[in-house]
């Protein structure tokens, strides 16, 4: 009996504690758990984490295959660089690739070569065969893309791949200046502007203005696109959502029956 009594006493001591405590944190907002803080330190060690792997990954990525000598990370001669890519293109050896193609870009700085570098690490995640790293690749490919654009500002495929490229990346790490999150439409309109038939950018375009919302300037964007390419059935299966989306049930079962049409 004295041990239950004794246990009791424990009990409701412990108790008093825990309100005494709970009130004290309410009165005080120091005492109170920053719990956004704590997943932002979560985020922040995985995303640290991820780089280091990634970069790991980069520098141990001759020992990939035994077709090129991994040496052939520090050398200089442009013309063995270059054979080496093709090389590991053929055998789809895409991020090896990619990575030669920057350290050869660095040496001549190229335009062309950043831009083929971004695009062997696109291709990689195309793969999907490194889904771990595949937004790690995306990166690299951004970097490289910006580096060519910095170089040729009039490479307008570049400036594509980028503006889809900065998306993707901003989709899953927000720029810490929101006014950034317009980089890649002003990158898309820069291409319609100096050239205004170029489907890459029309498309593009047009799908951003779908997901804001702006949908009479996504109609806008592929009707023209109907204009130029007529045959491709996509387009008008754009249109027939845009005006369902808009409640246009008549005209979107208009463009639907347009896109069936096409054979």
């Amino acid at each position: 009996m004295k041990l239950f009594t004794i246990k009791a006493t424990f009990m409701v001591a412990f108790l008093l504690l825990v309100v005494w405590f709970s009130m004290k944190g309410w009165k005080n907002e120091k005492a109170s758990i920053d719990f956004k803080k704590m997943e932002e330190s979560r985020q922040e060690a995985t995303q640290k984490q991820t780089s280091e792997q990634f970069s790991t990954f980069l520098k141990n990525i001759g020992s990939s295959t035994d077709v090129v000598k991994p040496d052939i990370l520090n050398s200089t001669d442009t013309l063995r660089l270059a054979m080496a890519i093709e090389l590991l293109d053929t055998m789809k050896k895409f991020a090896y690739a990619g990575v030669l193609s920057e350290k050869l870009a660095e040496q001549q700085n190229s335009d062309w070569r950043y831009f083929q570098s971004a695009r062997y690490f696109l291709m990689e995640t195309y793969s999907h065969e490194q889904p771990e790293n595949e937004f790690m690749f995306t990166k690299k490919a951004k970097v490289n893309l910006e580096k060519c654009v910095a170089i040729n500002p009039k490479n307008y495929a570049a400036k594509i791949d980028l503006a889809i490229c900065t998306k993707n990346v901003y989709d899953v790490q927000p720029p810490e200046n929101t006014i950034d999150l317009m980089k890649p439409a002003q990158l898309l309109l820069e291409v319609n502007r100096a050239e205004p038939n170029n489907t890459d950018a029309l498309y593009y375009l047009g799908k951003l203005a779908i997901e804001t919302q702006q949908f009479e300037k996504a109609i806008e964007r592929f009707k023209k696109l109907v204009s130029l390419q007529p045959q491709n059935q996509e387009n008008y299966i754009e249109l027939s959502e845009i005006y369902l989306k808009m409640g246009n049930e008549n005209e979107s079962k208009l463009w639907a029956q347009k896109a069936q049409s096409i054979k």
